[in-house]
């Protein structure tokens, strides 16, 4: 096969363009033989400016002064940032070159970006602009005081548009095509959220992280797919209304810990998502009784996420067809009555044990249980332990995390009295703290948990560090990490030192095979 190799890309026949930096060039002709090396040609130097072909553009300027950019262009190597950017697209357009996805991280001054944004936007639409990122880096000196605004947005190419920290107060936008929208941090966004479902009929999925909201939320759109809202802010209740036929996920969280009072609870309206299959509620936003009501009206509903209050003691779940089921951020519950008899897999994450009834699925498969087994009062929590644990005795998996594990820890002469809670777990995992006094009495601890489990196969006990207290979003379904301030976007330094932790850790994981142990002590 006959090949050209220069500084900066070897061109074949047969699978393309392949761009390699010259030391690695070297290295590959250094191996080749004789008769193949004297076929090859070197190319004109040209070629090394072939990354400009290419259709993805990634402008970030915090890391524009880092960067050593004389390679690629040596006349802007002394350029600024909007400098470089501006004669970037520029050069783009005078050779009509594509652009297909452009991301744009930029500081700015005062209420407005920079003049030249709107136009590279339009210049990147006349060149077939599909996907867009726009934010503003913020947590700098002098420069995050300001609420910047997002520029308009006119465009027929764009399907993807992602933006950060801006304000979109009086923000024009005709997006015929729009298939995918992210908003974070995007002050005054209501009307403008609601006017896009209205008027992009292809938008399939709508995000929104850390948004704040005032206003009426109305889901609709014919070929919308997918809503999340998460970590969102509100000082009132509102309605949200779903009119959505193809709805499949549809989230929403906010980052209050105390609810509202009942008569300020947001209202839920569902009789347009048919579809729907995933849904996440916060409990701080809406209140258990209209969730249950719109559980009942959704047929295929398969997954319920809960995030809780802390004044919400008891809930009822119904429905027929509902497989998975997470409660997660419960201080005050103390009592979950189901009626799913088709559950497979169930989360709960809370202080207290609380009392599940009944049991009616023969299909739990799986379960994960956050909860303080430590022991208040010796006989009768040993007693309110096995209880609980007995709901989920018929899963094949089990893991349970937990600060005490007291409780877990039966004496023999009250063993005498109940039959083993978890009769068909055959996989339990246990995570514990590593500085509590459990770890002195590991070997207490494993011999009840055989008990407790008379046909286990396998039993992992994971003593794990002291974990910093949760906030209320810190779940399953919340926030995203906001990659445009200043001290996230610098984790990537403290990365070999989160995996030192994880390894120590690895080393201090006790895992005890037990597929050849027989339960002696089965009543």
């Amino acid at each position: 096969m006959m090949a050209e190799i220069s500084e900066g890309c070897i061109d074949t026949s047969y699978s393309g363009t392949l761009y390699l930096p010259q030391p690695i060039i070297q290295e590959i002709m250094s191996y080749l033989p004789l008769r193949i090396a004297t076929q090859i040609s070197i190319l004109s130097k040209d070629w090394n400016h072939a990354f400009n072909t290419l259709p993805a553009l990634e402008f970030d300027e915090e890391t524009f002064e880092r960067k050593d950019i004389s390679g690629h262009d040596a006349k802007t190597k002394n350029d600024t940032f909007l400098e470089y950017v501006n004669g970037y697209i520029s050069r783009r357009r005078e050779h009509d070159l594509s652009i297909d996805l452009m991301s744009l991280l930029i500081f700015s001054s005062g209420d407005k970006l920079n003049s030249k944004v709107p136009k590279w936007i339009d210049t990147a639409s006349r060149l077939n602009l599909r996907a867009l990122t726009l934010g503003r880096i913020v947590d700098y000196p002098n420069k995050r005081s300001y609420e910047q605004k997002c520029p308009d947005l006119i465009s027929d190419t764009i399907s993807v548009l992602h933006l950060s920290h801006l304000s979109m107060r009086g923000v024009k936008m005709r997006l015929p095509r729009l298939e995918e929208l992210v908003l974070h941090k995007a002050h005054e966004s209501d009307n403008v959220v609601n006017k896009l479902m209205l008027s992009c009929p292809t938008l399939r999925r709508v995000e929104l992280i850390n948004c704040f909201r005032s206003t009426d939320l109305l889901i609709c759109g014919p070929k919308l797919e997918t809503f999340e809202a998460s970590a969102m802010l509100q000082n009132e209740s509102f309605s949200i209304s779903i009119s959505a036929p193809n709805l499949v996920s549809f989230s929403y969280t906010s980052v209050f810990i105390m609810a509202f009072r009942d008569g300020q609870l947001s209202a839920l309206q569902v009789h347009g998502a048919q579809n729907l299959r995933e849904l996440a509620l916060d409990l701080c936003v809406i209140g258990i009784r209209t969730i249950r009501e719109a559980v009942s009206r959704l047929r295929l509903l398969e997954t319920l996420r809960l995030k809780g209050s802390r004044y919400t003691e008891r809930i009822r779940i119904t429905h027929k067809n509902l497989k998975h089921l997470a409660l997660t951020g419960f201080d005050s519950l103390v009592r979950v009555k189901t009626q799913t008899p088709n559950l497979v897999s169930f989360q709960y994450d809370g202080p207290n044990i609380v009392a599940i009834g009944p049991r009616d699925s023969t299909r739990l498969a799986n379960a994960r249980l956050e909860v303080d087994f430590g022991v208040r009062n010796k006989r009768r929590s040993y007693l309110k332990a096995a209880k609980f644990l007995r709901y989920f005795g018929c899963c094949d998996s089990l893991t349970l995390a937990c600060n005490g594990v007291e409780a877990l820890v039966i004496p023999r002469e009250i063993r005498g009295e109940m039959l083993p809670p978890l009769r068909d777990v055959k996989h339990l995992r246990l995570q514990i703290l590593c500085n509590t006094s459990e770890a002195d009495s590991s070997s207490q601890l494993t011999e009840s948990l055989r008990w407790m489990c008379p046909d286990l196969e396998t039993l992992v006990v994971n003593f794990e560090p002291r974990r910093e207290e949760k906030t209320s979003s810190a779940i399953s379904f919340g926030p995203h990490r906001d990659k445009y301030s200043r001290s996230n976007r610098k984790m990537g330094c403290s990365e070999s030192s989160t995996a030192a932790v994880a390894m120590r850790d690895a080393f201090l994981t006790k895992k005890t095979d037990l597929t050849s142990y027989a339960g002696s002590s089965r009543l």
